[in-house]
């Protein structure tokens, strides 16, 4: 029963003596904790505190915030859930039809501490997980349309073998924004907020303008995740904001699957890339028995690299839809979590497919930041893959194949492509900060919203807000969109 605490001692970078084992009462609360028995759980870290202590202060700490996290992914009961799913759908859905959702994962709930909650974005999954309601969906909406016209467009440009191309201009400003009093006065918040990369061929003339508070460090350009940090001092009842302003320009990149196949050499098995991007990197990249043998079912005798790819992209696409996430922070291993769940957001899906990639042989990256465009930001996940006589090749798994009405290269784009609305931040995932932080993450596994600490203390997501302004140079128009 280490599912939690192992995992997560490994994410949030607890000191070694944290999470070795301890004796029987730590097994117990890890038990508890994972059991959703979270005020047994607590009480037990209570009166180990009291006695003769057998779990480190830091370890008991960090298994409370996990708890308390697991709490805000999950505040609703079963009351508000039909009310809400009454009101948005049919005021006459049966709480037969509720349970079986619920029974089904489709209503994503856990019991906890004995009473039954719902997942914070359960309800909006709902339509996306639940046969009967998918038909409320458009089969055409206005996201295909864009990811077709933005496919459409990089094929048309590019010369096929990744030269990048399409070059969009913007400027941002990110705003983190700490509340008011979540921070004692006079005590230092130290912030480190999302910076364009500086290391990939699509990202290109990254100029930074200007930050509040003006001193500043930015993060080496071959940092994994690439920040700028910055430190200001609380102040009573006013909020402690930090900004960042830069400009950049963003390309397209697409490498056509028939030239690309023609370009393949045999892996160098020797090779140092080879073999840190084939392993196992536990606790989200782990070799399950259900999934390398999945995925090598998926292989066959295929020995083609980027063929293997499609089949296994095929399968995630088809069995694992779209759906908002739970915080990956509570997630003892993501790829498990989707093969449980039946769905996974883009981060997770693209964990599952370097997973599987890596346990046959193909050696695969994460990649992550934002998707602008038309002035619209988001959080994204995507991933890379290294085909030998090539280098890596970017790999979008949640975006999936075009459905409708194009030619098969614009179907497949996301295998072998990305638009230039990307905004690379993380080259990989759940690696150290620069400046390094002191106390445990917010986001162990990706950083993009951003991270905030004091000199005691981590400030999760419940006690700060972030905003991105975005402008493009020339912003575009088109019949698709």
């Amino acid at each position: 029963m280490k599912r939690f605490l192992v995992p997560l001692c490994v994410a949030f970078a607890l000191a070694s003596a944290g999470c070795s084992p301890t004796g029987d009462r730590l097994a117990e609360v890890e038990a508890l904790v994972e059991a959703g028995r979270f005020a047994e759980a607590e009480a037990k870290m209570d009166a180990d505190a009291s006695a003769a202590r057998e779990i480190p202060a830091q370890t008991a700490d960090s298994l409370r915030e996990i708890m308390r996290r697991i709490r805000l992914e999950f505040p609703y009961d079963r009351p508000q859930v039909a009310r809400t799913i009454r009101k948005v759908f049919f005021d006459t859905i049966s709480d037969e039809r509720i349970e079986r959702w619920s029974r089904s994962g489709e209503l994503e709930r856990r019991i906890i501490d004995g009473e039954e909650r719902y997942f914070v974005r359960a309800m909006s999954n709902l339509p996306r997980l639940s046969e009967e309601l998918k038909a409320l969906r458009p089969s055409d909406s206005a996201e295909e349309r864009m990811k077709r016209s933005d496919a459409a467009r990089a094929i048309a440009l590019s010369d096929g073998m990744g030269a990048c191309c399409d070059p969009l201009g913007m400027t941002i400003r990110y705003t983190l924004r700490v509340e008011p009093n979540a921070v004692p006065e006079g005590d230092t918040v130290r912030c480190w907020l999302p910076y364009p990369r500086r290391d990939i061929a699509r990202v290109r003339d990254v100029e930074l303008l200007g930050t509040s508070p003006s001193e500043h460090i930015v993060a080496p350009a071959d940092a994994p995740h690439s920040s700028v940090y910055m430190e200001r001092t609380a102040a009573r009842d006013s909020a402690t904001v930090f900004t960042v302003s830069y400009r950049l320009t963003t390309m397209s990149q697409y490498f056509d699957p028939q030239r690309l196949s023609d370009s393949l050499r045999p892996y160098d098995t020797a090779s140092d890339l080879y073999k840190t991007y084939t392993a196992q990197r536990p606790p989200h990249i782990v070799f399950s028995p259900r999934l390398a043998n999945k995925a090598r079912e998926l292989a066959g005798d295929e020995i083609d690299p980027l063929r293997i790819t499609a089949r296994i992209y095929d399968w995630i696409e088809a069995e694992f839809p779209w759906a908002g996430a739970i915080e990956y922070g509570v997630l003892p291993c993501i790829p498990e979590y989707v093969l449980d769940a039946g769905h996974g957001d883009c981060g997770q899906v693209t964990l599952l497919l370097i997973a599987m990639l890596r346990s046959v042989g193909i050696p695969a990256g994460w990649e992550s930041g934002w998707i602008v465009e038309n002035g619209r930001a988001g959080l994204h996940d995507w991933g890379k893959v290294y085909y030998e006589g090539v280098g890596w090749i970017p790999v979008d798994m949640s975006y999936g194949t075009i459905a409708t009405g194009e030619t098969e290269a614009v179907r497949t784009f996301y295998r072998t492509g990305l638009e230039n609305h990307r905004l690379p931040v993380n080259s990989d995932y759940g690696r150290a900060f620069y400046p390094a932080k002191r106390h445990m993450r917010s986001e162990p596994v990706d950083f993009q919203r951003g991270e905030a600490e004091t000199s005691r203390r981590n400030l999760y997501f419940d006690e700060w807000s972030y905003s991105m302004e975005v402008r493009y140079d020339e912003p575009r128009q088109t019949d698709e969109r």
